[in-house]
């Protein structure tokens, strides 16, 4: 199962604009990364990583690219 952005803030049972808070930027820039997260810069990933309690790697690298 791949685990994107929406689920992982999903799982952590938190709002786009929760996520969006806590990483101090515009709901529809947090929108727009859940969508093409190849835009998010790595410390902020690392960021909302910390914020929903999962691995890095297991949101933003899929298998094969480990």
């Amino acid at each position: 199962m791949e685990l994107t952005m929406k689920k992982a803030r999903m799982l952590a049972e938190l709002t786009q604009k929760d996520v969006a808070e806590m990483l101090g930027v515009h709901v529809h820039t947090y929108t727009k990364w859940e969508r093409n997260p190849d835009e998010i810069s790595i410390g902020t990933a690392k960021q909302f990583s910390r914020i929903v309690n999962v691995d890095f790697e297991e949101i933003f690298f899929d298998k094969e690219s480990k």
